[in-house]
């Protein structure tokens, strides 16, 4: 019983944990994690996992000249607790957005722009209320 009690209570730490940097494939982009909302200063939040994520050029939550949203530059789906990586080059600027199927298509309902620094920059969202999130670049 009290072995069960301990893996259940660990299989749920790591799916909470804001510690995805073990799941790191890449050594060059964006990553980060994905969480839905909770309240309290320091919850976290149950993982987002499945969610499509995208790099832009330009802002997919604005229509283009011809009215369509711009094209992804790259594009993922959030793993095992929330976690996304996209390997972007160096000094490239951009929007990471996330987005939600809907169809047969994707929708971007969030984004935010953003630099890729050399090497790894890490960028979390976490949802609220409102549905917009927070955004929160940890490094």
């Amino acid at each position: 019983m009290r072995w069960s009690v301990l893996v259940v209570a660990s299989s749920l730490s790591s799916c909470l944990g804001s510690e995805v940097e073990s799941q790191l494939t890449i050594t060059q982009g964006l990553y980060g994690q994905l969480t839905d909302a909770c309240e309290g200063e320091a919850c976290l939040g149950q993982p987002r996992v499945g969610a499509p994520v995208g790099w832009f050029d330009d802002s997919p939550l604005r229509a283009g000249d011809d009215g369509g949203v711009p094209e992804p530059r790259s594009t993922s789906r959030t793993q095992e607790n929330g976690f996304y990586e996209l390997a972007l080059e160096p000094a490239t600027k951009g929007y990471f957005a996330i987005g939600s199927e809907r169809s047969d298509r994707v929708v971007w309902f969030t984004a935010t722009a953003a630099n890729v620094p050399r090497g790894l920059g890490r960028l979390d969202w976490q949802a609220s209320d409102d549905v917009m999130g927070v955004w929160k670049d940890v490094k």
